[in-house]
């Protein structure tokens, strides 16, 4: 029987964060016997090399060294020259300063161009040896995959799996029988996903691009002239030309991008209650004064709020006053679900979490819950690369990429955890299963949602999408075209904005008593959109033509299961 993950901040700091790096060093090991390569050599060439560095480092420096030496020397003696023509020749210092920085320069070239001449041999060296070291690199550069750090987080936590991409059945559950709310991606290009299911409970971590308009002042000026009779100090008067420079600024609108990472989860537990909160911001000030006064000040106000029988809040305080100061959720909606969520068990869990300093992020989330769904917001999260992108391990030296894949993975697994963690702590929705079996066989095979579709997009890059006109970032959003046997045409719309330079004239009063016009140049961004294909395959196994096709297209990947192209414009 598959046991339940209790006390989650414990079970990582005793058991997990161990078992995981045994697991992530075991199957690196098991990638370097199924690649064959040979470990000896690589490492003797990659001494070699890092000689050969040390040399071309050493090079570099004497080079720069000789060529400041040269430049002092024949700037020197041209100083020395111009300062003699200036003085015709009368201070006799001049013609010994032509004389040193000449013979200062001209000694530096032998030894400048000796040290350039060895310098570039090195790189050469350094290149070609490089080259071969990527040559004994590259069986085990090609078979990292995108599931391997999601594949050791679930041999390493009980009741967490991975699905290998983002399922349309996936999505449509969170939307069916969970009332996720689509309008959430109105505006918004989902870069990454990465969904999943906690004993059956589905979860998606998201990155998404946003934007919000904001706004931009420009700044413009202009240089008025004018002549006035002033009165000198003899009483005579004089026509005076006097100028002033004018400056006005403009502010205008300017589209401006963003990125978020989030997590979103379905469960049936308290399917009537609604509520949030934010980082307290309590985090590590046990023991300090003002730390303890924030407390007294925040539990004081959530007493007073629930004596308030004034207004329509139910809040009524638990017994556990310090849960309810840190975590805070005074706008919850329904008292008998949240404290059938939140049992002594779920908040000693919680406080734990959200006290941690040593092992965890502390109180760094947002938790927000709409009956069925709870997404969260972390800041560590915000922080961490959730793109499993394989390319990323790949290396010419091979200590150096047992190094980088062991610490990407840890720091993965610890971000991911952590960001999992406040739906751990809660025992009820981990007891809590679907009523239907429906997450059983998302495998590969079945349709993809359209997040994985926009992650797969903006995965090429928006420059392949945008539109000609376009001077910004692009929101891009998918829709399906065609699909048939796993196969299908994908339309990708990039929404970007094109820049018309305006020009406002703004009224300033100058300083011969006129009002000015001073020009301000700013930047209009009109909308602009256009519409191209991709076309992807979910099968495990594609049909030759799509392979043809892919084979001969300008573009294509092979991504979390899902091969994909671009046609030749």
């Amino acid at each position: 029987m598959i046991e339940d993950v209790y006390e989650p901040l414990a079970r990582y700091r005793d058991e997990f964060r161990e078992k995981f790096a045994t697991l992530a060093r075991e199957k690196f090991n098991e990638l370097t016997d199924r690649s064959g390569i040979d470990v000896a050599a690589n490492r003797t060439l990659v001494a070699e090399i890092k000689k050969l560095q040390r040399k071309a480092d050493s090079a570099s420096g004497k080079k720069v060294c000789y060529g400041w030496l040269m430049a002092l020397g024949f700037v020197g003696a041209l100083v020395a020259l111009v300062w003699a023509i200036w003085t015709d020749g009368e201070n006799g210092w001049c013609a010994a300063g032509i004389g040193a920085g000449l013979a200062l320069g001209l000694a530096m070239i032998r030894p400048y161009k000796a040290v350039a001449r060895l310098l570039e041999s090195l790189q050469v060296a350094i290149a070609s040896k490089k080259d071969a070291a990527w040559r004994q690199m590259e069986p085990l550069n090609r078979i990292y995959t995108w599931d391997l750090p999601v594949k050791l987080i679930e041999a390493t936590v009980p009741r967490l799996m991975f699905d290998p991409y983002f399922t349309a059945e996936r999505l449509s559950a969170l939307r069916e029988q969970f009332a996720w709310d689509d309008s959430f991606n109105d505006g918004k290009s989902i870069i990454f996903a990465q969904s999943g299911e906690i004993n059956g409970n589905p979860f998606a971590f998201g990155h998404y691009l946003d934007m919000e308009w904001g706004e931009k002042t420009y700044d413009g000026s202009t240089t008025i002239s004018w002549t006035e009779w002033e009165e000198d100090a003899e009483g005579k008067r004089r026509l005076v030309h006097r100028s002033e420079t004018l400056y006005a600024h403009v502010t205008k609108p300017i589209p401006v991008y963003s990125e978020q990472k989030f997590l979103v989860y379905g469960n049936d537990a308290a399917p009537n209650l609604s509520f949030s909160r934010q980082p307290s911001g309590l985090t590590g000030t046990e023991g300090e004064l003002w730390g303890n006064i924030r407390k007294k000040w925040r539990l004081s106000r959530l007493k007073a709020y629930s004596r308030d029988l004034t207004d329509d809040s139910n809040f009524t305080l638990m017994s556990n006053h310090e849960f309810e100061t840190w975590f805070h959720a005074k706008d919850r909606d329904n008292e008998v679900e949240f404290r059938l969520l939140f049992t002594p068990i779920a908040q000693m869990q919680m406080l734990n979490l959200m006290k941690d300093t040593a092992v965890g992020y502390g109180d760094d989330f947002t938790f927000i819950k709409q009956r069925k769904i709870n997404v969260l917001f972390s800041k560590h999260l915000s922080a961490a690369t959730i793109d499993t992108d394989p390319s990323r391990f790949r290396n010419w030296d091979y200590d150096a990429a047992a190094d980088f894949f062991l610490a990407f993975n840890e720091r993965y697994f610890k971000d991911a955890y952590f960001a999992l963690a406040p739906l751990l702590s809660i025992p009820l929705y981990q007891q809590t299963r679907t009523h239907e079996e429906i997450w059983k066989g998302v495998l590969e095979g079945r349709p993809s949602a359209f997040w994985e579709h926009e992650a797969i997009a903006n995965y090429y890059g928006d420059d392949r999408f945008k539109h000609p006109n376009c001077i910004t970032q692009n929101i891009l959003k998918t829709r399906v075209v065609q699909r048939k046997d796993g196969e299908c045409t994908v339309a990708v719309t990039a929404h970007g904005y094109e820049g018309v330079t305006r020009v406002d004239h703004e009224s300033v009063l100058g300083g011969d008593g006129a009002w000015h016009d001073v020009p301000v140049e700013w930047i209009e961004y009109l909308p602009v959109e256009q519409t191209s294909n991709i076309y992807l395959s979910e099968k495990a196994a594609p049909s030759d033509v799509f392979k043809s096709r892919a084979a001969a297209a300008g573009e294509s990947a092979y991504r979390r299961s899902i091969l994909s192209f671009l046609a030749r414009s």
